[in-house]
């Protein structure tokens, strides 16, 4: 085969795996219209249009979607008969260690029930002003409420609410405070919360009582079926070697989180690429050779000494409460 037909041959593969997902894009575009975005994106109108994932985009984490589809998605289908059983979806604050999909999943979790999505990082709070974190944290659940049904996630949320002290001179608790307010029985209101933190430890107690937030889940690390199913995923969508051997990747990744595995993926599509960009022929696919060289000089991004502490933490803040449970998440 010359150095043309094997392009071509390339191309071809290439062509027929992105119009296999095309179509599989055009059939979510049809399952609902969540807006995903910012605040500030909200604030200012230049909300950018992103690809739509699932559920069915997610590896492994089956208690985890089961939990949210009998809590979630089957009260939001069914609200009537939800109403007449008291029932409203929980709130639910996701912690563990970082990369791990906290924020991935509760993005999803927007698509799949097809409602707004509200997404706050502790810059969109900040103000230079005196009480001005307080009224955008106001104005934040008004926005929520008249824009209801609307999943309202605090990211980082460690550094909205942290601890107070009698030594704060007023403002960090005033906003607290603000917090506590608006957080109260807001399901009732429409508004579901969904808040991700890498340091529970450091949120205020009161913010994390039931009635402000229902359940507290801890996200593990992948197993080794997620680290497989990531690469699986991940690999789907690229020039890659039909003879991967995903469990030996996730043999090799084991302490690995969810972002070293995509970050190992784009390494080696990136190495990959310059190449075919140097032998101008274009007909290299990733190999697992070339996934096994990356993994070797790529280290975990968490060390044994960061896994021990989550799970000394784990172990303490699970104990104080009793709802807590633990998931792991894998996503593309």
């Amino acid at each position: 085969m010359d150095d043309k037909s094997k392009e071509k041959e390339w191309l071809r593969r290439v062509t027929g795996r992105q119009s296999g997902e095309n179509k599989n894009d055009n059939v979510m575009e049809e399952r609902g219209t969540t807006k995903e975005t910012t605040y500030a994106e909200r604030r200012s109108n230049g909300a950018a249009t992103q690809k739509k994932l699932y559920f069915k985009d997610v590896a492994g984490m089956d208690e985890l979607k089961r939990f949210i589809t009998e809590g979630f998605i089957n009260v939001l289908n069914n609200r009537e008969w939800a109403l007449r059983f008291g029932l409203t979806p929980p709130s639910i604050l996701l912690y563990g260690p970082s990369g791990c999909g906290k924020t991935f999943f509760a993005e999803i979790l927007a698509n799949e029930v097809g409602v707004n999505f509200i997404k706050v990082v502790p810059d969109d709070i900040a103000s230079k002003w005196l009480h001005g974190t307080q009224e955008k944290i106001s104005e934040i659940f008004r926005r929520a409420e008249r824009e209801s049904p609307t999943i309202l996630f605090f990211d980082e949320f460690d550094a909205m609410v942290p601890k107070r002290t009698e030594d704060d001179k007023g403002n960090q608790n005033g906003e607290v405070n603000e917090f506590l307010c608006m957080l109260n029985n807001a399901s009732e209101r429409g508004i579901y919360v969904i808040a991700a933190t890498n340091h529970p430890e450091c949120i205020d107690r009161a913010v994390l009582r039931t009635g402000r937030f229902d359940e507290i889940i801890y996200v593990d690390m992948p197993d080794k079926e997620m680290r497989a199913s990531l690469f699986r995923i991940s690999l789907a969508k690229l020039p890659a070697d039909d003879d991967i051997d995903y469990e030996r990747l996730a043999e090799l990744t084991a302490g690995y989180n969810c972002s070293d595995i995509s970050n190992i993926v784009k390494t080696a599509s990136r190495k990959v690429f310059n190449v075919n960009l140097a032998d101008k022929m274009w007909t290299h696919l990733i190999t697992q050779q070339t996934l096994e060289e990356v993994i070797a000089v790529k280290a975990p991004s968490l060390t044994k000494r960061d896994l021990s502490e989550f799970e000394r933490l784990r172990g303490k803040f699970s104990q104080k409460q009793k709802v807590a449970q633990s998931y792991g998440i894998g996503f593309m």
